[in-house]
């Protein structure tokens, strides 16, 4: 093979999302091309960014003055009501999200929007977003292939999207389900997949790819010494169950790149700059790991071309 390609996954975690712009940096600087990107929640944010400028160290100063701006640390500040501290019983993954969100409603008295509406939290954040840092455009007109992945919550399918509206795809892909309000595409009702699913491995490998990069932002599930409600215990077995289904679909990746950001909030994004070193770091530190995989894949590639050749030999 000529030339160094790649397919890479870009899983969601929120915040620690941002540490995806340190990986790709890292996966350009080794020498290899990225053939197609796909996305899930904040990985559809950072994969469709990079893929409609593959100059990366621009797409990370454009992530970062906004994501640093004051702007959008007042609507962070008014939306959840966020600390920046951390605590004994700071909890990553779903927990983050049940907590912050019950901290918010608590806050502003709202208990009853979680039994009269479809979302406890507004649409406008993610709208904010994704008008900011996304072109108004196609995802078909990307320069890199792009895929991005979501749920709909009428027909219960996993959807991947290949053309449609950009800015809605990514919204539809980040809204959490229950938390953000679902996005209307045609006759669906589309969310995050990856509350259950949030590295999207094996939806990639349905493109027959060279390589396999899986970019595994999730959290780690921490030992907890109590819980308070049913819910809490709702919300617990299914974090358990995300992760445990993350660590299956890891396997099905030539590799996988995991930043060390799990102590990062979803929602905390005042670390963006220390995330994207992260994903440098953890990029550096796998990359090398590629090689023996390239290698053998190569030779698997080799003798599939050189049976394929017989056997049209044998027809003829």
């Amino acid at each position: 093979m000529s030339q160094q390609n790649l397919t890479l996954a870009l899983g969601g975690g929120g915040a620690r999302g941002v540490a995806h712009l340190g990986v790709i940096e890292e996966v350009l600087k080794a020498g290899w091309q990225v053939d197609r990107v796909i996305g899930i929640s904040i990985g559809s944010l950072a994969g469709a960014m990079y893929a409609f400028d593959p100059e990366i160290e621009r797409v990370q100063q454009r992530a970062l003055d906004y994501l640093l701006s004051p702007d959008f640390e007042r609507q962070q500040q008014e939306l959840f009501k966020a600390h920046r501290g951390k605590d004994d019983n700071a909890r990553g993954g779903l927990f983050s999200w049940y907590h912050t969100v019950a901290d918010y409603l608590d806050a502003h008295h709202t208990l009853t929007r979680a039994v009269t509406r479809k979302s406890l939290l507004p649409g406008a954040l993610l709208e904010e977003v994704v008008k900011h840092l996304l072109p108004d455009a196609d995802i078909a007109d990307a320069k890199i292939p792009l895929s991005i992945a979501a749920v709909d919550l009428l027909s219960g399918e996993r959807v991947v999207l290949e053309e449609g509206p950009l800015r809605f795809a990514v919204q539809a892909s980040a809204s959490i389900p229950g938390i953000f309000p679902p996005v209307k595409w045609e006759d669906r009702m589309l969310c995050d997949l990856g509350v259950v699913s949030s590295l999207p491995v094996r939806i990639a490998r349905k493109y027959d790819p060279r390589v396999l990069v899986g970019v595994d932002v999730g959290g780690q599930i921490k030992h907890l010494t109590d819980y308070a409600t049913a819910l809490d215990v709702l919300m617990r077995i299914i974090e358990i169950g995300e992760s445990t289904f993350r660590e299956d679909l890891r396997a099905e990746a030539d590799l996988v790149i995991a930043p060390d950001v799990g102590d990062i909030e979803w929602f905390d994004f005042s670390e963006s700059e220390q995330l994207i070193e992260a994903g440098r770091k953890a990029g550096r530190e796998a990359l090398p790991n590629i090689s023996d995989t390239h290698t053998r894949l190569q030779r698997v590639w080799s003798l599939k071309e050189d049976s394929q050749r017989d056997l049209t030999a044998e027809a003829n």
